[in-house]
């Protein structure tokens, strides 16, 4: 089984539009949580798409 970071790294690299060599800050490491916290709580029923797409389209550094 990979590591999780293996698992992860063509996410990360999606979401830097496929920018391997420029390091993500921690804004961008937030961003992509609060992403990949949404789909998971999509995923398992606890937010409606609505609210997922509230979460989405909520400003980046808004916590939400």
């Amino acid at each position: 089984m990979k590591s999780w970071i293996e698992q992860l790294l063509p996410i990360r690299d999606e979401f830097m539009d496929g920018s391997v060599d420029e390091p993500m800050d921690g804004d961008d490491v937030d961003e992509l949580c609060k992403i990949i916290k949404a789909k998971l709580n999509l995923h398992e029923g606890n937010i409606t798409e609505k609210e997922y797409n509230e979460i989405l389209d909520s400003p980046r550094g808004s916590g939400l």
